[in-house]
């Protein structure tokens, strides 16, 4: 364990000259190389914590993440290049995910693990100092705002290590001995990030004080409303978390419900300023040329529409749907200019168009937690606590109607339709906002495409710093329902 922490200490320093860069930000990153130093002063504690949200949404939204890989998995993507390793994770039949340190996009899955890990170890710094006396800003009137974040971001960080992850290391402010500490299984990684997220809530919840708005880019938020969004976040990943469909009928939907009742009932965006705050996913999914929208998503909205693009090469007619989305939020372009030696079951003519965010200046209003999905979260424990007309109105009230202009669900709509009702608004309504959904809503159902891998290894890097047993997932001949998917959409 203490040379994974040399690791993840070693890429904050690169995450800190990076960001040291960003003069708007105002912060000084001072705990590294010099540590000590930089967690001497009440200022510099607070620009550690300040950054805290910047450093986490930047490593959700980096090109050097798995997230591109995991929207073209999860078929609601599609791309023939190899950038990300979308090719790699999509290609078909599925193969193994090579966890070798020497792959060429071995950084997916490396970096994204040991920045989390980074993050983590920034907040612990944070509350350790605070724990000891600490005081931020005059008379400590600061104090709890500086708090509340460091566990805000432990929880948010924590959470998707356990959404991604088959294991990893919780370390907080109070683990005395790191070098001691084992690897967790994702459902005791997601146990402390729900304690953490508590945390901040507690310490936000019906307080008025205002979180700067420097912190999170483009929002004003105060306190009590932060909180409420952290109520999306818990109810997004006890939702979010099941390996399997057996899993999925173990959620603890009254605690979602908890949640999800008392959630921010708004759209929640980071405004991207095409200097400090990008997207890099957003950017790359919507430029022409590269991802576009897979041909199972637009026969969702018209069933005469293949869900596969046709083997022979040849462009199908363009897609007539009664949803009016299919206009609104979608590009038809009659060609493509993927890699066809590669399988034409990566083309696609529809490209995604719905956001005006630029390609090139990368600026604008990213989404990133819509009302649309909590609307779905509450409809989606109504129904599985057995109120199911509520979920019925719920889903009339929404974005089937409002935007889809689609007939309402009749008061009769069995549980079954419901639930598909549900995950049709997920799968059209939540593209390109939330980091994994439309993965982990597949993984969740047994839909992921046999030999897709459920979850992501310690990356192979880690492991032989480690001296651990190289291990990986993925491939249709370890397809076992556990660590890799033997459902698939299509069956």
């Amino acid at each position: 364990m203490k040379t994974l922490l040399k690791i993840s200490f070693a890429l904050l320093i690169l995450i800190t000259l990076f960001s040291s860069c960003h003069k708007d930000l105002d912060v000084k990153y001072l705990n590294l190389p010099d540590r000590e130093t930089a967690l001497k002063n009440p200022e510099d504690v607070y620009g550690i914590a300040k950054s805290g949200f910047y450093n986490w949404y930047m490593t959700q939204n980096t090109s050097l993440s798995m997230r591109m890989a995991m929207w073209v998995a999860a078929d609601q993507g599609t791309c023939s290049w190899a950038n990300s390793g979308m090719w790699h994770l999509s290609d078909e039949p599925r193969k193994p995910f090579n966890n070798d340190p020497s792959y060429t996009y071995a950084f997916i899955n490396q970096n994204y693990y040991a920045e989390c890990h980074g993050n983590l170890s920034q907040m612990n710094d944070v509350l350790q100092k605070l724990n000891e006396g600490m005081q931020i800003g005059y008379n400590g009137q600061d104090t709890k705002l500086v708090r509340a974040n460091a566990y805000m971001i432990q929880g948010l960080t924590l959470g998707y290590l356990a959404l991604i992850y088959d294991k990893a290391y919780i370390v907080t402010e109070y683990t005395k001995n790191p070098e001691t500490v084992e690897a967790s299984p994702y459902t005791e990684v997601m146990d402390s990030a729900i304690t953490k997220l508590d945390k901040a809530i507690e310490l936000m919840d019906r307080k008025s004080y205002k979180i700067p708005t420097d912190w999170i880019s483009g929002n004003d938020f105060r306190a009590r409303d932060l909180a409420k969004l952290l109520r999306n976040y818990a109810a997004r990943f006890l939702v979010s978390l099941p390996r399997n469909k057996q899993e999925y009928n173990q959620i603890d939907w009254n605690k979602v419900l908890s949640y999800a009742e008392k959630g921010y009932d708004q759209d929640f965006n980071v405004y991207m300023d095409g200097v400090n705050w990008k997207s890099y996913f957003r950017h790359y999914t919507v430029r022409p040329g590269w991802a576009r929208i897979d041909c199972r998503i637009i026969n969702l909205m018209d069933p005469s529409y293949p869900s596969r693009f046709p083997s022979d090469g040849h462009n199908p007619p363009e897609a007539d749907s009664k949803d009016r989305r299919l206009a609104t939020d979608f590009t038809f372009n009659s060609s493509n200019n993927m890699k066809p030696e590669r399988g034409y079951v990566h083309y696609s003519n529809y490209e995604y168009t719905r956001y005006p965010l630029e390609v090139s200046t990368q600026t604008g209003d990213a989404p990133i937690f819509l009302k649309a999905e909590l609307d779905m979260i509450k409809a989606e424990a109504y129904l599985n606590t057995g109120n199911k007309q509520k979920a019925i109105d719920i889903i009339n009230a929404g974005s089937r109607t409002l935007r889809g202009n689609l007939n309402p669900l009749p008061d009769n709509t069995s549980e079954e339709d419901i639930l598909k009702a549900i995950f049709y608004e997920r799968d059209i309504e939540l593209i390109q906002t939330g980091f994994g959904i439309a993965f982990f809503d597949m993984r969740r159902r047994d839909y992921l495409q046999k030999g897709t891998l459920l979850h992501f290894p310690i990356p192979g890097k880690e492991l032989n710093v480690l001296q651990l047993p190289y291990y990986t997932y993925g491939g249709v001949e370890n397809a076992d329902g556990v660590n890799v998917s033997n459902g698939g959409w299509d069956k």
